[in-house]
């Protein structure tokens, strides 16, 4: 594994590159671009790895993960992560600020030393930052071939979010965890103030809408939440980069 800072108006952001044990495919690696590095990065890397030692065939393409985060011991910023992929500042830290990095350094850095096959390009966030990889696939349309978000958090800018749905932005997933339905969460006993926060935020409403008129694929977690359900996402989202 490799890793590198870059500055940004905001403070900076660490960088994680970790390539595959096998050796590059005669059209180069798949590629996945996850947000949230603290939250992403270590189990891909661990899929990744229980992958490399099974392979068997073209539908286990290798991948390269590359993980966004902060330069923190936790690679977690709470105070900055809202401003830097769901802010919609003019000037200064932002989603769009971000993006912008992500597609002017991130990747040509990254790209530049490894053969990767743009065919197999993913980006992928939960919550924020799936809200973030929506973004991403309507403002930068064709850069990714496979975008995945996990309970993407739509409810932080609803009307511009989805105005990008019908967008042309590569094959899409989007899954949810069944207890962030209100209607599950309370007749599993949640927490009242949790019920009414998902009400509110109305995540699942949002993601099966967004899914809907993109064409999307959607999946639906059983017996987890917001946070439980991240691991299955992944292992997820994972896979969907080989289809």
């Amino acid at each position: 594994m490799t890793s590198f800072d870059l500055p940004s108006d905001g403070g900076g952001f660490r960088v994680l590159v970790a390539r595959p044990e096998a050796p590059a495919p005669p059209g180069g690696y798949g590629i996945l671009y996850a947000m949230d590095a603290g939250w992403t990065f270590g189990t891909l890397c661990d899929l990744e790895r229980l992958c490399d030692k099974s392979r068997s065939g073209a539908r286990d393409l290798p991948a390269v993960i590359v993980g966004l985060g902060w330069p923190t011991d936790s690679l977690i910023d709470f105070d900055r992560r809202g401003a830097d992929l769901v802010g919609q500042a003019a000037r200064g830290a932002s989603r769009a600020a971000t993006l912008a990095l992500l597609a002017g350094q991130v990747i040509p850095r990254v790209e530049a030393a490894l053969p990767v096959d743009p065919a197999h390009r993913m980006i992928l966030g939960h919550s924020f930052g799936g809200a973030f990889a929506l973004q991403a696939r309507a403002l930068c349309p064709g850069l990714f071939s496979h975008v995945a978000t996990g309970s993407p958090s739509i409810w932080t800018d609803p009307e511009g979010i989805h105005a990008g749905a019908r967008r042309a932005g590569g094959k899409l997933l989007i899954t949810v965890g069944a207890l962030e339905d209100p209607g599950a969460a309370e007749a599993a006993g949640e927490p009242v103030d949790r019920i009414a926060r998902l009400r509110t935020r109305d995540m699942t409403g949002h993601a099966r809408r967004f899914a809907q008129q993109a064409g999307a694929t959607f999946r639906t977690f059983d017996g987890v939440g917001h946070g439980a359900v991240i691991p299955g996402f992944l292992g997820a989202a994972h896979a969907f980069l080989r289809c």
